[in-house]
């Protein structure tokens, strides 16, 4: 699972074409195009079940950091000067030959200990990119019963996470344990989010854990702050539209929801930059950092559905 070998077999393939095709396939899998797929499909769609998509998202960003930060495990680049890095030369390795032995080997201790030794460690277990495609391609096809009914694009959707392990592998950036451990944790944090949201009171049940979590994030290394108040923001909102109503979103017209989609992401860079601005002047503390994130999810989402409603880009009732 650590060892070289399935890096190198595939970098064996290598081309510009085919680096400049991983390389972009990677770039997709960022964190940003999560978020505007979750914007424009939940106010453009439908709003609630594209917040169970962000819940998995965010418990699986919660698990990621956790376990990176916590085994510390070294990329194929470091434990081994052969493997490609992102389609060229190593420069990056830290032991020549520190790849696993065995099928179910580690790498070598020179080779941690040397990864852990860095001032700024990148660590490899599990693969964040992996595990968030895997989430939210999962997450998607269980809160869209009609994506599951049209089988040439859900299976489009589920081989999402396969290229985007492809991808990983080739570039160097992970090993096969990495990949598959990724896509273990983005099916748990699918399965978690749909079964908590399913429930007929989930705010009920979201809300205890994520406030669990964003308060113990204050004092944990291993929870990322800024990740656990996104969650905490996510679950403040479900409990206030669960009590004042969930909005309709159809029947609605094409206007209605770019509509939608256009104040949501006018009212995400606003309170991106206001949260941005107010962390460079408090400092950044885990509890400011944790309490930014949540004031501006809850504001984003809750702020964007309140102003939708002002302005009748969601039907009223009598419609």
């Amino acid at each position: 699972m650590f060892e070289v070998e399935p890096n190198l077999w595939l970098q064996s393939f290598a081309a510009p074409w085919l680096t400049w095709l991983m390389q972009a396939v990677s770039l997709f899998g960022q964190e940003w195009l999560y978020a505007a797929l979750v914007l424009v499909a939940g106010f453009g769609l439908r709003l609630r079940p594209m917040l169970s998509v962000m819940l998995a998202l965010l418990l699986t960003g919660l698990g990621t950091h956790a376990i990176k930060d916590g085994l510390g495990l070294p990329r194929p680049v470091q434990v081994d000067a052969r493997v490609l890095d992102k389609g060229a030369a190593n420069t990056r390795w830290l032991v020549e030959r520190g790849g696993a032995r065995t099928a179910f080997g580690l790498p070598s201790e020179q080779a941690i200990a040397a990864a852990r030794a860095l001032r700024d460690p990148d660590f490899g277990f599990s693969s964040g990119h992996v595990a968030a495609a895997t989430a939210f391609c999962a997450s998607l096809l269980l809160a869209f019963a009609p994506l599951r009914r049209r089988r040439a694009l859900a299976l489009a959707v589920a081989l999402w996470p396969v290229l985007m392990a492809c991808s990983r592998l080739y570039l160097g950036r992970h090993f096969l344990g990495d990949v598959i451990g990724g896509a273990c944790l983005g099916l748990l944090g699918a399965g978690i989010a749909g079964w908590l949201w399913r429930r007929a009171a989930a705010h009920r049940l979201v809300l205890p854990l994520a406030l669990c979590l964003a308060l113990a994030s204050i004092g944990m290394p291993l929870l990322d702050p800024g990740t656990a108040g996104q969650l905490l923001g996510l679950a403040l909102l479900a409990a206030l539209l669960a009590h004042g109503g969930w909005p309709a979103d159809a029947p609605a017209t094409p206007a209605m929801r770019l509509g939608r989609v256009a104040l949501a992401f006018a009212v995400y860079l606003a309170a991106r930059g206001a949260s941005h601005a107010l962390l460079h002047a408090l400092g950044d503390g885990r509890a400011a950092r944790m309490a930014l994130a949540a004031a501006a999810t809850l504001c984003m989402l809750g702020g964007s559905v309140w102003l939708a409603r002002r302005l009748r880009l969601y039907p009223t009732p009598a419609a």
